[in-house]
């Protein structure tokens, strides 16, 4: 049985989605352990509140579970994504996530920041093929066979293009005017920014980049407060609640944190503003989309500055559902190679 998914490997964050079901979580691994940590709660939770998986000889904890448990959590992905076989771990359990049965058949659409892309084929060489993989869910082990047969890689940002011009099949719903038009995609990650332009419905690499800043530096400036003010000390992997609640705990009270919060968003934002100017006229642009985790955090900040801006819908997981999109579209003619101008804008087919 061949899957189709669309997976999204964030800095913070994997969304992934065969668009049935989607799941979220953290891109932190830890050394694992394969029995059961001891809670009160006996209810089924999230499935990826509980990730533990064996990848060789080794039982990694993965997400809000190696948040919790691990004693070393790897932390999120480095900007250079060299972790060893990190990548690969994450990678796989977000399939795993798809694998109804013992053997499955995987055919999926991901992708790299546009500065990271001199790294695709490394990253298609390490995943394609055939993987064994154990899931610890309820104790027991589940030993699941997982083959990665067709594997395209593209520029993160795209799948917020496709996401407007694409409808789920990846077929074109209908015209868009940005079809025709020059975009400029501003995906604000939690490691990394990347400003991405395409025009006339192609992506344009020199145009195109990759800046290392995004919502880390927020949760650095937040976790220095934290220690300066409360004596508090928090890896930025395990901030998040805190910084979308806009509270943290202090010796069993609510303190609010909203002000060092927007404090820090502010100056991030900032920050992403002048690497905005400083890579492209904007007045060239009919569209500025703003997507990300970072986008929907910094928008109040980003968006009034520019009159074409606009925030896309749910753009924590656009770019996921919409590489789904063009696994649909691509995998469904029998595969397409990718080119370095390849058209994102697809014409609709006859029939």
């Amino acid at each position: 049985m061949e899957r189709l998914i669309g997976v999204d490997l964030g800095y913070g964050f994997v969304k992934a989605t065969d668009g049935r079901e989607g799941y979220l979580f953290p891109s932190v691994v830890g050394d694992g352990s394969p029995y059961l940590p001891l809670r009160l709660a006996s209810q089924e939770t999230d499935p990826t509140d509980n990730l533990r998986v064996q990848i060789g000889d080794r039982v990694y904890h993965v997400g809000t579970l190696a948040v919790r448990q691990s004693r070393m959590a790897y932390g999120f992905l480095s900007v250079m994504r060299d972790e060893g076989n990190d990548l690969l771990v994450l990678f796989l359990t977000a399939l795993s996530l798809f694998a109804s049965e013992a053997n499955t058949t995987f055919s999926v659409v991901t992708g790299l920041p546009p500065g990271r892309m001199h790294l695709a084929d490394q990253f298609v060489r390490s995943v394609r093929g055939d993987h064994r993989v154990v899931r610890y869910r309820t104790g027991n082990p589940e030993e699941l066979y997982l083959r990665v047969d067709r594997v395209t890689v593209v520029p993160q940002p795209l799948g917020t293009y496709w996401s407007q011009v694409l409808d789920a099949r990846g077929q074109l719903a209908q015209q868009h005017p940005a079809a025709d038009a020059r975009v400029g995609i501003v995906d604000i990650g939690f490691r990394t920014t990347d400003l991405v332009t395409v025009e006339g419905g192609e992506y344009v690499p020199e145009q195109s980049r990759t800046v290392p800043t995004g919502l880390s530096a927020a949760y650095g400036a937040v976790a220095n407060a934290l220690l300066r003010e409360y004596g508090i000390e928090r890896e930025n992997h395990a901030l998040d609640e805190a910084i979308i609640s806009g509270e943290i705990g202090v010796s069993g009270r609510r303190v609010d944190i909203t002000g060092l919060r927007e404090k820090a968003f502010e100056q991030l934002a900032t920050k992403v503003l002048v690497e905005i100017r400083s890579t492209w006229q904007v007045a060239d642009y009919d569209f500025l989309w703003f997507t990300g985790g970072g986008g929907l955090a910094l928008q109040r900040y980003l968006v009034p500055q520019f009159s074409q801006a606009s925030l896309i819908a749910d753009p924590l997981t656009a770019n996921s559902r919409e590489y789904l999109a063009w696994a649909h579209y691509i995998y469904g003619t029998g595969g397409a190679p990718w080119l370095e101008r390849t058209p994102v804008n697809p014409q609709p087919r006859q029939g």
